[in-house]
């Protein structure tokens, strides 16, 4: 449990924001603070080493809580949301369900993938809820999942706003505006994505740290007995 010990909630949270500050500098240098949040550039790789991480550490629960199928649940969640973070699955989707219909490309329509991402959080807050015992078994996990929803809805709301250029040219916007407010909004939208899975890991690293802690007694009390 050496990595729990060392990654403290708040160590692991303020990495990740540290982070994010090196790459919207680096980007405000190069005159583009979305230089880094890019697809397939290190904002992309973070994020994916976030989810797997997610994966891995809830697997893990599930390894000492069996009996709740919650947490393989979000294992293999957190898995396939890294493989679409990495591969743009649900991007692709948006691009293949106007194929296949022969839709004509809309603003609103163009918005499908926004849909898709917002119908993962809804899933998943789904899934936490019908296993919500279980879940308020762990009181300082239901806090930190609060807080990584309701900074996800605001990135899903940034990243609706931002697919396009209506929203803000209906705004009143000038087109060099436009472009900027684009980059600005763009940018704060992955640092809340970033921002709210590091804040996830840290709920379902303090769970972790008490089955494994819960684990230890139970084997201590079956040696002494």
């Amino acid at each position: 449990m050496r990595e729990l010990d060392y990654w403290t909630s708040r160590r692991l949270i303020v990495t990740v924001l540290v982070l994010n500050a090196i790459m919207i500098l680096l980007g405000y240098f190069s005159d583009n603070i979305f230089k880094h949040y890019k697809e397939y550039m290190a904002g992309t790789y973070i994020s994916v080493i976030l989810l797997l991480l997610l994966g891995i550490t809830n697997f893990r629960i599930y390894l000492v809580r069996r009996a709740h199928m919650i947490w393989l649940l979000m294992a293999v969640g957190f898995v396939f949301l890294a493989y679409d973070d990495l591969f743009k699955f649900h991007e692709g989707l948006d691009r293949d369900i106007h194929r296949f219909f022969g839709m004509k490309q809309t603003p609103l329509s163009d918005r499908l993938d926004d849909f898709i991402i917002g119908a993962y959080a809804i899933f998943g807050a789904g899934a936490l809820f019908l296993s919500r015992i279980e879940i308020i078994r762990y009181s300082r996990l239901f806090r930190y999942l609060a807080v990584g929803f309701a900074i996800v809805a605001v990135s899903v709301v940034l990243d609706a706003v931002t697919n396009d250029r209506a929203v803000l040219e209906w705004v009143g916007l000038s087109d060099t505006m436009v472009s900027t407010f684009k980059k600005i909004l763009g940018t704060f939208e992955e640092v809340c994505k970033l921002t709210a899975e590091s804040i996830f890991l840290a709920g379902f690293f303090e769970v972790l740290r008490r089955v494994r802690a819960e684990q230890d007694i139970l084997s201590t009390d079956s040696l002494v007995a």
